[in-house]
């Protein structure tokens, strides 16, 4: 069998436009003096399907109705963002500098997960890019894990949620390459609200 070789890093550069040296990170004092886990439980490395070794994954764990059981999907090869927003009310004073600012909410947080599918035997990755549809497919909230979204999500003011509801998916184009499928996935935090009736 040919070897197949690209650049991770060179080909995150060209798709999404900044460098990331998550592909190739520099461990230092050897991996028995290293911490396996965040601190709710999320390991902080797992393996590709070549057995290499990468850093922050991130699972998404979802109800399939149509089996009747739970669905754990590992997503291939994830740079994690977060994002937070507030809504502020600024009101003008007459005759004064500046305005008064009145918090009116913290938004939910925006999730952005950037990656490679990566197809074996130098083929198109087809099932997997139907897997990752299928997910995006999924018209509920889905469970997060990972050691970066569990610091925002997993606090006793949100009830412990790691619920994310799936509004955005990209697959961009990359050229050259046809083993190699870029993908972004945003989402958004989501939790669950006790509505009380008044009457």
């Amino acid at each position: 069998m040919a070897e197949i070789s690209f650049d991770l890093p060179q080909l995150f550069e060209l798709t999404f436009g900044y460098k990331t040296r998550a592909f190739d990170p520099q461990f230092s004092g050897g991996y028995g003096s290293r911490a396996v886990q965040g601190k709710q439980g999320s390991p902080y490395y797992a393996g590709d399907a070549m057995g290499k070794e990468y850093f922050m994954p991130v699972t998404l764990v979802y109800e399939d109705a149509a089996a009747g059981r739970s669905v754990r999907y590992s997503l291939p090869y994830p740079i994690v963002s977060v994002s937070g927003r507030k809504t502020i009310i600024e009101t003008p004073l007459s005759e004064r500098r500046g305005t008064v600012k009145e918090l009116i909410c913290q938004r939910d947080y925006e999730i952005v997960i950037r990656g490679f599918i990566i197809g074996t035997n130098n083929e198109f990755p087809e099932n997997e890019v139907t897997r990752l549809r299928d997910v995006y497919e999924q018209n509920t909230a889905l469970s997060i894990e990972c050691p970066l979204t569990d610091i925002f999500l997993l606090r006793p003011d949100r009830k412990g949620s790691d619920q994310v509801v799936i509004y955005g998916l990209d697959l961009p184009e990359i050229k050259g390459v046809k083993n190699v499928r870029p993908y972004c996935i945003r989402m958004l935090s989501d939790e669950a609200f006790d509505l009380v009736e008044i009457g």
